[in-house]
């Protein structure tokens, strides 16, 4: 992780960290072949149990990252246009309080 961080460190923007439910995570997984073709896949429930411990693990280990942004905005159950419209408002009230 010490590139990451050190990239997050190095960043002069502002930096915006989503916060969502793995479940909600796993649920807008997608996959994609090597030649970026989208592949249609039901996954099994092992295989949904399996991908829903790693995004926790990863929640888990980037979570002190996450916390150095300067926002954290959670979209829980929101849709693409949703969420995007809720990171412009915290971008627009941030901006103001600056």
């Amino acid at each position: 992780m010490g590139g990451y961080l050190r990239a997050i460190k190095k960043s002069t923007g502002i930096t915006v960290a989503l916060n969502d439910k793995p479940e909600n995570i796993l649920a807008r997984i997608t996959f994609y072949d090597i030649d970026s073709n989208l592949i249609e896949t039901d996954l099994t429930a092992r295989e949904k149990r399996l991908y829903l411990r790693e995004i926790k693990k990863d929640i888990t280990y980037f979570g002190k990252t996450y916390e150095r942004a300067h926002l954290r905005i959670d979209i829980s159950g929101l849709d693409p246009k949703q969420a995007a419209r809720r990171v412009k408002e915290a971008l627009d009230v941030f901006e103001k309080t600056r």
